[in-house]
């Protein structure tokens, strides 16, 4: 049952576990440049409102790279339990939504300097090679609709950015 994660919830995320099924590569223009980064489809749980699924997006050096600065076991106050991280969502997250309600609310962790539309990421789910449970979660979040939509009305130029929490 999705949730509609808030400022100081905290969050269970499955560490990695070498399965690469449930990557996306999100493509967008940035200072007149096309940038692209890859990105795991994880579902976390929100432990702050009854274990409540979460869609998570994660850039790969922030979920898989141990020695990379950014990598998720190393912000403050993350603990690791069994094969799981810990995390409050704070500053360090952004979030995408359907609308200003909150309603399908989705969390990504990431280079908060890439300037992404929200949209990006729940299009390139439905639309790319992602694992089938990874899209039927995503679509549980409105990713079909908003892929069907962006679609009509031009995905380059139509948007908004993800919003920090």
């Amino acid at each position: 049952m999705p949730s509609i994660p808030q400022t100081g919830d905290i969050i269970v995320v499955p560490a990695y576990a070498g399965d690469d099924s449930a990557t996306i590569e999100v493509q967008w223009q940035q200072t007149l440049r096309s940038k692209s980064a890859t990105y795991y489809i994880v579902t976390a749980k929100n432990q702050s409102q009854g274990n409540a699924d979460v869609l998570l997006y994660i850039q790969d050096r922030f979920y898989k790279d141990e020695s990379s600065g950014d990598f998720i076991g190393k912000l403050v106050g993350c603990k690791k339990e069994n094969e799981h991280y810990i995390v409050t969502l704070n500053d360090h997250f952004q979030y995408g939504q359907k609308n200003k309600n909150g309603d399908e609310r989705w969390v990504c962790l990431h280079d908060k300097s890439n300037k992404i539309f929200q949209h990006r990421f729940l299009v390139s789910t439905v639309q790319g090679k992602a694992a089938d449970w990874a899209k039927t979660l995503a679509n549980s979040f409105g990713a079909g609709e908003i892929a069907g939509n962006i679609h009509k009305l031009g995905s380059s130029f139509v948007g908004d950015y993800l919003h920090t929490f």
